[in-house]
């Protein structure tokens, strides 16, 4: 008994994912080592993982429309010209959101985070998408964002303004000022995903929930721990896009590539550029430009490099509906 309850049940799978545990602690490490202090290697890392990791993961989201939908593929040129409409159509509303109102643009973007984040990290765990992934999600999502707002409040504040090139949110300061029970509230979803699971989904414990623990331990340890540039850039710019490359690579026929090669992420990655190529580079030289112009108009480096992910925020609705798109579509590779 002793032995299913502590091997069975924890000890292995934690050890399936030792790859992931060895990528927290070494995180840990080099950033009390070498990061902490040093704010341009704070900023260097940020842009890696930008560049990296976080365009790529974008640029796949572009080939998967248009195989779920199945538009005609003979008139290709209509459909990248839509998919380029909708995207510059939505990032323009949200820009005018933006100066309308940007409290109500935080708003919208919490919301986000918190599905978002927490639907890619739950579906490993529900992969059937039933009442304990939707429990698990919010709880997952509000954990990753509440976090570093409740252990690092005056970090993680000034890191979201400078992004967003504002001075106040009062939506920020209200969700601090309830930092402390929206974390627990978090946990507790996590726990009530689990009993969900058991009960009304009558699926059992699986294993994999106790490294879906751990790790939700590890997180808020890094999240404690870690300056927020570094965490943020960790685990929304880092974790979050491998994550997601990983699951989309399901989706894509076979004929048009393995779009996405994940037999481990060093090897996977020129791969992965080779066929995002395009729209990665697109994507990048827009940014080395964006990254210029702030630098030519007296932005500071950090604010500079902090303002690249701006244009990216802009399109994070499109990159959440194709989320959607992924998490309710019924097909698979093999159909």
């Amino acid at each position: 008994m002793l032995r299913i309850l502590l091997i069975d049940t924890f000890v292995n799978p934690v050890w399936e994912r030792k790859w992931l545990w060895l990528l927290y602690v070494g995180f840990w490490a080099v950033s009390w080592l070498f990061l902490d202090s040093a704010q341009a290697i704070q900023l260097i890392f940020f842009l890696f993982g930008l560049v990296v990791f976080t365009i790529p993961h974008g640029s796949s989201d572009m080939y998967l429309p248009a195989w779920i939908l199945n538009p005609p593929w003979g008139i290709r040129p209509a459909y990248w010209l839509l998919v380029f409409c909708f995207l510059f159509l939505v990032g323009g509303i949200v820009w005018a959101l933006s100066l309308i109102s940007i409290n109500f643009v935080v708003a919208l973007f919490t919301g986000l985070i918190i599905w978002h984040w927490g639907s890619m990290d739950a579906l490993y765990l529900y992969p059937e998408r039933g009442p304990a992934w939707v429990i698990g999600s919010v709880g997952r999502g509000m954990l990753v964002f509440i976090a570093p707002l409740y252990f690092k409040p005056l970090e993680t504040q000034e890191v979201i303004l400078t992004i967003l090139r504002v001075d106040h949110s009062h939506i920020l300061s209200t969700l601090y000022s309830f930092s402390k029970y929206l974390l627990y509230f978090a946990l507790f979803l996590e726990l009530l995903s689990f009993l969900a699971n058991k009960f009304i989904e009558g699926r059992g414990l699986p294993r994999s929930m106790a490294a879906h623990g751990v790790e939700s331990l590890l997180l808020l340890v890094t999240f404690m721990w870690i300056h927020p540039i570094l965490s943020l850039t960790f685990y929304f710019l880092i974790l979050h896009a491998i994550r997601h490359m990983t699951r989309v690579s399901a989706y894509i026929p076979e004929e048009r590539g393995s779009l996405l090669d994940t037999r481990g992420i060093l090897r996977a990655l020129p791969n992965l550029f080779q066929r995002t190529n395009l729209m990665t580079f697109l994507a990048g030289f827009a940014m080395a430009l964006w990254f210029a112009w702030q630098l030519y108009t007296g932005q500071t480096f950090r604010s500079a490099s902090l303002g690249c992910l701006l244009p990216l925020i802009l399109l994070m609705i499109p990159h959440s509906l194709v989320s959607l798109l992924v998490d309710f579509n019924p097909k698979r590779l093999n159909d």
